[in-house]
């Protein structure tokens, strides 16, 4: 099975601190990557992890809020320094593109790969080789989306006997059939669903970027295996939450329960707050599946057991 992983590169909220980035998470399988928003200085932690520069990578950014994007230039002009080739695609809303080509323009950045722009919208964005991009609406002081990074559906469960009756003989055969490709034995076609179970859905990976809890966002996140959600401030500064139009992370974890998520990564916290202790503990006690997210941790998402 194929490992899916999430990475933290920088999980401080509009200021750094000497132990947090700005936003930008990084959802991986095998080969292909999604970057989540593009903090300052997001280039080096692509170089630290070790994620690469020329693999088959999307970028997701949630608002156009300079904590979540100012990265961006710097990314693609060390990509062009790596000598990148593959097609990188960038999700976001329309403003982006305009201040994108500006600062291309300005900065004399020559691409080395193919760059395509796409508006972020509610539903479908994108469908990936490994991955569909869904999207939704989030409650900020400017236009801002959430985000859900899931897995393509799955082949269902294969069964051998069923393949040996058919005359399926074992090797390459079976292999294309587990991968939900038909084939052929002795002018007959078998199809995959004759040797397996129904389909299955992949892992879900939700990111919430800036926001207040929402309704929609709660039905948006339904049954995702890990949510990435705003967590900035703690219950005594519940105010705060609500004027800057942010969530504390008894607000996040209150909205991962109702949703149905099987775990709540803690994100976004704001400079003021040296340690994360409390804000893990006001959210356990809400959705005990709750943790704090920290730069470079990495956590794999596995499939739900059946």
């Amino acid at each position: 099975m194929a490992k899916l992983t999430v990475t933290f590169l920088g999980t401080s909220a509009a200021a750094p601190t000497k132990e947090r980035g700005l936003p930008a998470v990084v959802v991986q399988r095998e080969g292909e990557l999604v970057l989540l928003d593009a903090g300052e200085g997001v280039q080096r932690g692509f170089i630290v992890m070790g994620l690469g520069l020329n693999r088959e990578t999307t970028i997701l950014i949630t608002h156009l809020h300079g904590d979540h994007v100012a990265g961006l230039p710097g990314l693609l002009w060390t990509m062009v320094f790596a000598q990148r080739t593959r097609p990188l695609t960038i999700v976001a809303p329309a403003a982006l593109r305009e201040w994108l080509e500006a600062t291309a323009k300005i900065l004399h950045l020559g691409l080395t790969f193919p760059l395509t722009f796409v508006p972020a919208k509610r539903g479908r964005v994108l469908r990936l080789p490994a991955f569909e991009i869904v999207a939704e609406r989030a409650s900020h002081s400017v236009e801002t989306f959430s985000y859900i990074v899931q897995e393509r559906t799955r082949p269902g469960v294969f069964f051998p006997k069923k393949a040996k009756r058919l005359g399926v003989p074992e090797g390459k055969l079976w292999s294309r059939l587990q991968k939900g490709r038909s084939v052929v034995v002795k002018g007959r076609t078998i199809r995959p669903s004759q040797v397996t179970g129904p389909p299955r859905p992949g892992r879900r990976v939700g990111y919430s970027g800036d926001t207040r809890p929402t309704n929609a966002l709660t039905r948006f996140f339904h049954g995702c295996d890990l949510l990435v959600f705003d967590s900035t401030f703690t219950n005594a500064e519940g105010d705060k939450a609500v004027e800057f139009k942010h969530s504390t992370s008894s607000e996040a974890a209150a909205l991962a329960k109702q949703a149905g998520v099987r775990r709540l990564a803690l994100t976004h916290f704001s400079a003021r707050y040296t340690s994360t202790t409390t804000l893990v503990k006001e959210a356990r006690r809400k959705f005990p599946n709750s943790f704090a997210a920290a730069d470079g941790l990495s956590v794999e998402v596995d499939y739900p057991s059946m």
